[in-house]
């Protein structure tokens, strides 16, 4: 794999992988598309960290990413060890928990949405050496 055929997705510390969803422009689903195709196509798993999620996505390229995710789900659940988002905001944490469990659920993935980067990190530590990672919990 080569860090510089990735242009949405940061793998320089693979297997962490980072994809910033407020960073991706309008159109970029095939591009993500491909990048997906080479990271399931690696021998060794990984997990993801959204350190944002996307905001307003563009139609076509949330029904891209969809048809994709729904044709390598088997795929992506062998490889992805889990994907760990960051919501600061409590509101919004809470209520994309929810999503979340729904997207876990249909892909037999391991989805975490926590408070922080460090929070993130830490989880998907616990994730590639194979421990258990708790499940979302607030701490008031």
């Amino acid at each position: 794999m080569r860090t510089e055929d990735f242009k949405l997705h940061d793998v320089s510390r693979f297997p962490v992988v980072v994809l910033h969803g407020r960073g991706l422009p309008p159109g970029y689903a095939p591009n993500w598309a491909s990048e997906m195709e080479a990271l399931l196509g690696q021998e060794r798993p990984f997990v993801m960290i959204f350190p944002d999620s996307v905001e307003d996505e563009a139609h076509e390229d949330q029904k891209l990413r969809t048809v994709f995710l729904k044709a390598n789900k088997a795929r992506l659940a062998a490889r992805c060890q889990g994907i760990f988002s960051v919501e600061p905001n409590k509101a919004k944490r809470l209520l994309k928990r929810a999503q979340g469990a729904v997207i876990a659920a249909s892909f037999g993935l391991r989805f975490r949405i926590v408070g922080t980067l460090e929070e993130a990190e830490r989880l998907a530590g616990l994730a590639l050496a194979g421990n258990p990672v708790p499940d979302d919990v607030e701490q008031d």
